[in-house]
């Protein structure tokens, strides 16, 4: 019945903080960031979202661009150790190649190059079909002139 909360000791005094100590907390963070100390205590509230909203977002940005740098000296890497190659998937470059284009940054750009990609495999595709088909037609043709022939 009893849920023992009654016999539990309150909290202390000192794991409570003053808004004065959490802001203080985190004012060093905010500095860093490059918000001054006017706009920090004396700006609206708003601005201080608003920093932090940038923040994440450059360094979500500085993150893709810490990425990227680091997969074009991977496959520079590639490109004069082949024997890195042993478990690469076929889209690496092959040795002695570099990238062609850089590296889709957002889901839409992967998507249109993949788009692009599937287009430029079908046509390539539906070529080598006609090609196999034309091929096909002059084989019968010369066949049919043989036959002809034969029988003239």
């Amino acid at each position: 019945m009893d849920d023992g909360s009654v016999d539990q000791e309150p909290p202390s005094e000192r794991e409570y903080k003053t808004l004065t100590e959490l802001f203080r907390a985190v004012f060093p963070e905010y500095l860093a960031m490059g918000m001054t100390y006017d706009q920090f205590w004396h700006g609206p509230p708003s601005l201080v979202r608003d920093y932090r909203k940038s923040h994440d977002l450059i360094r979500h940005e500085r993150n893709g661009e810490a990425w990227l740098l680091g997969m074009y000296i991977y496959d520079a890497l590639l490109c004069v150790a082949p024997v890195m190659r042993a478990s690469m998937s076929k889209e690496t470059p092959k040795p002695g190649e570099y990238p062609k284009e850089p590296y889709p940054l957002t889901e839409k750009e992967a998507k249109q190059r993949e788009e692009a990609r599937m287009r430029r495999e079908y046509r390539e595709s539906l070529a080598r079909m006609n090609a196999a088909s034309q091929r096909e037609l002059q084989r019968r043709k010369e066949q049919k002139e043989k036959e002809a022939n034969k029988d003239g």
